[in-house]
């Protein structure tokens, strides 16, 4: 065991000072850190009142940032959520508001930047490749078909 109620907030405070957390990654840490069961939840709760952490905001900002700045498709941002240590109920409340039209703009503006790389590559092998990176990044069969012949037929 470790400190004080107020050393479990404090350090609490430090680590959101960094990022945003989940109530699931803050409890995590804390528990790393060596504070008791009591001192970790007393925490959470004044966290949460103070509105200092809210899975549900944390899920909405983990979405905009991944259909803005890191484009992933639904099966990805599921696990980038999941990862973050969102509950499952709240991801498919979260995911209910990304349409499928979302999903292929986002798809096709990071193969409009993936392509130019690509330019002296068989046909084959650009088409290849562009597929994977869709592929791992967590996009459907549908949507990557679309984008690749959208970015590939397009120039």
């Amino acid at each position: 065991m470790r400190g004080s109620r107020a050393d479990a907030k404090t350090c609490a405070l430090k680590l959101l000072g960094y990022r945003s957390r989940s109530k699931k990654e803050m409890l995590e840490r804390l528990k790393r850190k060596g504070f008791s069961s009591e001192q970790i939840n007393d925490t959470i709760r004044f966290l949460e009142k103070s509105g200092l952490i809210s899975d549900e905001s944390l899920a909405s900002e983990l979405l905009r940032y991944s259909t803005e700045r890191k484009p992933l498709g639904k099966k990805g941002i599921e696990a980038f959520l999941a990862r973050r240590g969102i509950d499952k109920e709240l991801i498919g409340r979260t995911l209910s508001t990304h349409t499928k039209d979302m999903e292929e703009e986002s798809a096709r503006i990071l193969l409009e930047k993936k392509a130019k790389s690509l330019r002296n590559c068989p046909e084959d092998i650009a088409k290849r490749r562009l597929w994977g990176i869709l592929r791992r990044r967590g996009f459907s069969m549908d949507v990557i078909n679309r984008a690749v012949k959208s970015v590939m037929y397009s120039e």
